[in-house]
């Protein structure tokens, strides 16, 4: 491993550049601490980036933004917090599940990320500061040949327009991994219009940063944060450090590694299962792919059938045609609301008694209370955690019989 110092983002993108041109395959790390690094990735040539920063978000907003034809698909569970995604990528590409070019749009949307969050970085450091840059190179080959090879100058011309504008927005101080939440209620309810303080307190609830906003409502990121700039200015919505997505996954490492790695969930042992073809269905109803993709994954995985429904209005339809066991129920999406197709729910005799729980990131007395009216069986709160979902499962549905893969 070799270290070496730079000053300036021009310092770094030079060696960026100069390792892609030498053919240099290996990885190059820019660390600030053990919670604060990143990884460039090169096989003869610039091919995927690793962060430290919310991997786990990170891979699902780009998956959901790119590949929205694998959402609710198990497959596009499996996950390594590094290196890899580029090969997992690439098994997808084989099989056929998404194409070269969907590769590609994945593996450039991280890399702007980490760039992005890498010049922030470097702007925010003292003029005299210094950062160390390692990087290794890696003789033995762990994949057959890069599919997708990235021009290292124009996806960091990418991240530095982006950066430029987010400078003239006058948000230099404001990362886009921060989660906005409402601080101040009544005074922001005073301030603005009954629809924007719904829509603000729907939204800044803590649990979603601005990334994977951005994605959820599809809006330009620059777009959905200056209306709330004033707020945040005033101390009316605070901006939140956030965990990463806490879900197990895993990802063989090369070819000749079995996918039989155990998932740990409160002493449930699911490695090697599959949900059996007479395994209680659920139905999850939620507008964000990123939440159907999560959910998804703890239901499968828990031995139970998974269908996922990203647009309301085809949700009663939909769940006429599969006939769910159990309803996961998004409460905030657009246009409709959770409140309203549950009440539609019940008013079809097939799903009088079937569990309809509802998925939400504030749980409020006046949310419960409505709740109970339309006839939900009960509340899952915004971020799902594994053991909640398992619970709601274990509570409302027989154990299903898993089939050993």
């Amino acid at each position: 491993m070799t270290t070496s110092e730079i000053v300036t983002t021009d310092d770094l993108i030079q060696q960026i550049i100069y390792r892609a041109i030498e053919q240099f395959t290996g990885w190059l790390e820019v660390a600030v601490s053990e919670k604060k690094k990143w990884r460039i990735y090169f096989w003869s040539g610039l091919i995927s980036g690793g962060s430290s920063i919310h991997p786990m978000r990170s891979w699902y907003r780009q998956l959901s933004r790119h590949c929205p034809q694998l959402t609710g698909d198990p497959i596009a569970q499996e996950f390594h917090k590094q290196d890899g995604n580029y090969r997992f990528l690439v098994k997808l590409v084989k099989e056929e599940k998404i194409s070269q070019e969907q590769m590609r749009e994945v593996i450039e949307g991280n890399l702007i990320e980490i760039f992005f969050d890498i010049i922030q970085l470097f702007a925010q450091q003292s003029s005299d500061s210094k950062l160390g840059v390692n990087y290794s190179w890696i003789p033995q080959i762990i994949i057959d040949s890069p599919l997708v090879v990235l021009q290292a100058n124009e996806t960091w011309r990418q991240a530095m327009q982006l950066w430029e504008a987010w400078q003239r927005g006058g948000l230099t101080e404001v990362s886009p991994n921060l989660a906005p939440r409402v601080l101040q209620p009544e005074e922001l309810q005073s301030q603005t219009s009954e629809l924007i303080y719904r829509n603000l307190l729907s939204l800044a609830d803590g649990n979603l940063t601005f990334r994977d906003l951005a994605v959820k409502l599809n809006r330009n990121l620059l777009l959905l944060i200056q209306p709330m700039l004033p707020y945040i200015r005033q101390e009316l919505i605070g901006l939140i450090e956030v965990e990463d997505l806490n879900i197990t996954i895993n990802l063989p490492l090369d070819n000749d590694m079995k996918e039989s790695k155990k998932l740990e969930a409160d002493n449930l042992n699911t490695s090697g299962y599959k949900p059996s073809s007479i395994s209680p269905l659920v139905a999850c109803i939620d507008d964000s792919r990123v939440d159907n993709i999560a959910i998804n994954h703890i239901i499968t995985n828990g031995g139970y059938r998974c269908i996922t429904i990203q647009d309301g209005y085809q949700a009663i339809s939909t769940l006429l045609s599969h006939k769910p066991d159990l309803i996961f129920l998004d409460l905030i999406m657009p246009i409709t609301n959770g409140f309203e197709i549950c009440a539609q729910i019940r008013r079809i005799p097939l799903f009088k008694d079937t569990p309809v729980i509802i998925v939400t990131g504030k749980d409020g007395v006046i949310d419960r209370t409505r709740a109970k009216i339309v006839g939900a069986s009960g509340f899952l709160t915004k971020p799902i955690k594994r053991e909640e979902v398992l619970k709601i499962l274990n509570t409302h549905l027989p154990t299903p019989s898993p089939v050993k893969s």
